[in-house]
């Protein structure tokens, strides 16, 4: 039988056959043996979006990335006498406060401020207030640029002359305690703020009633013209009134 030029005329028709039955993408290698499969090349990797690019929302820095704080604010507080609060005393206030963010919803803060009486007619009063707090807020919604939150204090406050020396209104100075709400509008370094807060303004228990001047009183010796000068005594301690009040106000922040 002729084998070999049978089997040599089928040759080209079966290796047609394994060329069309290779998969779409796959190809073989000069080196590679007939009919041998080959693995298709890897896929190139995407090219990585640019963060803030387009369609990619920029990356928000975390708000403990800068935990201090630096703050102004001004606005109106109004104290009033807990037996007669209608009678209430109005301050334009401004205050300067430095804060350190402990955790992301803890913030602590020491603020110092004081302002003159503001009169019905748009003048300023004799009266001055003086405040200093340390206060802690607890902050809601912390990474977002909209946040609020609550906060709380104790400190100490003073109503005098606006020309009083600083032992007059440290003497003047009572205990007070603050509560608060209020809502900030954060961007990378700053922020716009507004709070408003309730106010109670404690007894001063060794508050001294004005002493007269002394009085000349006649004598029977020494002295010019018969008369002895003495002192009168002290007028009784008596606590001062507690007052109660609010404040509101809008502030600016840096953050570092």
């Amino acid at each position: 039988m002729h084998v070999r030029p049978l089997v040599l005329s089928l040759a080209p028709l079966f290796a047609a056959s394994l060329a069309h039955a290779q998969a779409p993408g796959q190809f073989e290698p000069e080196s590679a043996p007939p009919g041998a499969a080959v693995a298709p090349p890897a896929a190139a990797p995407a090219p990585a979006a640019a963060p803030g690019g387009c369609g990619q929302p920029e990356a928000r820095e975390s708000v403990m990335a800068n935990r201090w704080a630096v703050g102004f604010s001004i606005g109106q507080m109004g104290l009033a006498p807990e037996s007669q609060p209608d009678n209430k005393t109005n301050f334009g206030v401004g205050e300067l406060a430095l804060r350190f963010r402990a955790t992301p919803h803890l913030e602590l803060e020491l603020a110092v401020g004081g302002g003159r009486e503001q009169l019905a007619d748009n003048q300023q009063g004799d009266r001055e207030v003086n405040t200093a707090l340390l206060a802690a807020r607890y902050r809601f919604r912390t990474e977002e640029a909209w946040n609020w939150f609550l906060m709380g204090g104790l400190g100490g406050a003073s109503v005098t002359r606006h020309d009083a020396t600083k032992q007059e209104r440290d003497d003047a100075g009572r205990p007070m305690a603050m509560f608060g709400i209020g809502i900030e509008r954060r961007f990378r370094h700053f922020a716009l703020q507004a709070e408003l807060h309730a106010i109670g303004v404690g007894e001063k228990k060794n508050d001294v009633m004005a002493v007269p001047p002394p009085a000349a009183v006649p004598g029977t010796t020494g002295g010019q013209g018969g008369k002895t000068t003495v002192n009168v005594p002290s007028a009784p301690l008596s606590p001062s009134e507690k007052q109660s009040g609010g404040a509101l106000s809008i502030g600016l922040s840096y953050y570092f």
